[in-house]
């Protein structure tokens, strides 16, 4: 029961970030032009701190990354620890995907580099989940040697 209560969340949250990867690439230009605006404007105050770290990636290069970002988190939550580099191999076949349908969809641009900087992204969003449930596991095996009564005491 416990294992459901923690599952759902994650299973929604990436089928959120798989519907909005999905829409926002994928939609008729028209129609995500005014979406990709909101992307862009929220974004922003991200994208111009990473693009000082990053300064021959252009701000496209960077929105590309971080549009993949909560899929590769997603993706990494759903997966058992061991098989993490599973949900990067899932955002790069992703965005293959993407790309290859993009050729079919009128007024959209395939581009061989936004694979690349998805790919990116996805990565991010994994090592991020990767590294917090890494340090979760190191302060729980901190206070669980904290509450062990030590030898002396018995």
């Amino acid at each position: 029961m416990n294992d459901r209560i923690t599952t759902g969340p994650r299973v929604v949250a990436g089928a959120v970030a798989l519907l909005a990867v999905a829409a926002l690439t994928l939609g008729p230009r028209a129609i995500v032009a005014p979406a990709r605006g909101s992307f862009l404007r929220a974004t922003e105050a991200v994208a111009a701190p990473v693009s000082a770290l990053l300064p021959h990636a252009s701000i496209d290069q960077i929105l590309n990354a971080l549009l993949f970002v909560p899929l590769g988190a997603a993706l990494a939550l759903l997966l058992p620890r061991g098989l993490w580099w599973v949900a990067i191999v899932g955002g790069l076949a992703l965005s293959a995907t993407v790309e290859y349908l993009q050729a079919s969809i009128p007024g959209r641009v395939p581009d061989v580099d936004d694979v690349l900087w998805n790919t990116v992204g996805t990565t991010i969003g994994v090592v991020s989940v990767t590294l917090v449930a890494l340090a979760v596991a190191a302060v729980g095996r901190l206070l669980r040697r904290s509450v062990r009564p030590s030898r002396a005491h018995r």
